[in-house]
């Protein structure tokens, strides 16, 4: 398979993979470092193999050839190329993989397979004024723009132990297939609000956030 969507934004380049290889093709189409090579080693899970590896036949669709490099994760689990020349954040679900990229702008992005059954979690990242919105009509479109907004955010702030219920915010909207929301991020002396961009693709959500 090839490219399933590529979109430039201001100071971002967005790519989606559709992933209808085998793990044995998609690993003959890409170069991994040997430190690459030991982390693949390490997953067990097939279809963990092929969201991996497809990120790396996204990237370079979003970068100059001269500015593709190996991808390695910091502490905090967020993923950098070794050049230091782009800012990166990886999404995966189901049969799509997602990749965003910019030179200067912290980024964070997130894409999810939608379900009724998030209904059942919902009180587990919602806070006490999401519980009051009115999410009639699109509840399970709403909820997972909810959570992938939280998500996109939390990547893109790039540290753990922030809590969905307690250190973001998404504030209300009426949702429609594509478009633009705000959330906000809240935790110690750091308070900050993000435009959330996302669109629906077949029964998926995707949603990302670039720094302002």
């Amino acid at each position: 398979m090839s490219l399933f969507l590529k979109k430039t934004v201001k100071d971002a380049a967005i790519g989606i993979w559709e992933i209808n290889e085998t793990v044995e093709e998609l690993f003959g189409r890409v170069k991994l470092s040997r430190k690459e090579k030991q982390y693949y080693s390490l997953l067990k899970s097939p279809l963990r193999k092929k969201h991996w590896l497809s990120y790396r036949l996204i990237l370079p669709h979003l970068v100059k050839r001269e500015e593709l490099s190996n991808i390695h994760y910091d502490e905090f689990g967020k993923p950098h190329l070794d050049n230091g020349v782009r800012h990166l954040s990886v999404a995966h679900s189901g049969k799509f993989s997602a990749m965003i990229v910019s030179p200067t702008k912290s980024v964070g992005i997130d894409i999810e397979a939608m379900s009724p059954k998030i209904s059942k979690i919902s009180h587990k990242f919602l806070n006490k004024k999401e519980l009051k919105q009115d999410f009639s009509g699109h509840a399970m479109e709403s909820l997972y723009l909810i959570w992938s907004g939280k998500e996109a955010l939390y990547k893109l702030y790039g540290k753990r132990d922030l809590l969905f219920r307690e250190n973001f915010r998404i504030f209300p909207f009426e949702f429609q297939q594509e478009g633009t929301i705000t959330g906000e991020i809240s935790c110690d002396d750091f308070h900050k609000e993000y435009p959330l961009h996302y669109q629906t693709i077949e029964n998926y959500i995707l949603v990302y956030a670039i720094d302002q």
